[in-house]
């Protein structure tokens, strides 16, 4: 049996306008975990489960092609991945004994890039995104405009991820849309 398209709550919808790109990833398997992330335990199991490690400096990301660890707190990390959140979140649970949850339907992701991107970040969040001060590999949970997000800067094209909560998706979306006209 072929596994459905799950829908996202913007269809993959674009912005594709002078210097801003902007597409939603489509449906992405995301799980939460919970644990010591400096103890050999917790790093033997990120090793089986994703063949990475768990040490990571604050607010920074790894990516190994199939699966993408975030850091959000000293006990807390998010995983994005092709494998099945809910296996994960099971083996992490069984070999770690911490919270793991899979969390792929709270939020959607939205890549945002080109040269007027930073502009248009700036706009609605409180957070220098200028290149001297977030680099490439770092991440942060900030808001833009009345939207919590993750920010992550992915190239130095410039290439953001901005993961947002399903409700917020369409408010953040338009949000960009609206600036995006005027930077």
């Amino acid at each position: 049996m072929d596994n459905p398209v799950i829908a996202t709550p913007l269809n993959a919808a674009k912005i594709d306008t002078d210097g801003l790109t902007v597409a939603e990833l489509g449906h992405t398997s995301k799980v939460n975990l919970r644990g010591d992330f400096s103890s050999s335990t917790v790093n033997n199991a990120l090793t089986t489960l994703l063949g990475m490690e768990s040490t990571l400096a604050p607010n920074a990301f790894v990516s190994n092609g199939a699966s993408t660890l975030f850091w959000l707190g000293p006990n807390e990390r998010l995983i994005y991945t092709d494998s099945d959140p809910e296996t994960i979140a099971s083996q992490w649970r069984d070999q770690v004994g911490t919270g793991a949850v899979d969390v792929s339907d709270y939020s959607t992701v939205l890549r945002l890039s080109g040269p007027k991107v930073r502009d248009v970040i700036v706009s609605g969040a409180p957070f220098d995104v200028h290149p001297d001060e977030f680099k490439v590999g770092q991440c942060a949970q900030t808001r833009f405009g009345n939207a919590s997000i993750l920010l992550s800067n992915h190239a130095e094209t410039p290439v953001f991820q901005m993961q947002v909560r399903w409700s917020f998706a369409e408010y953040a979306f338009e949000y960009i849309k609206r600036v995006a006209n005027y930077v």
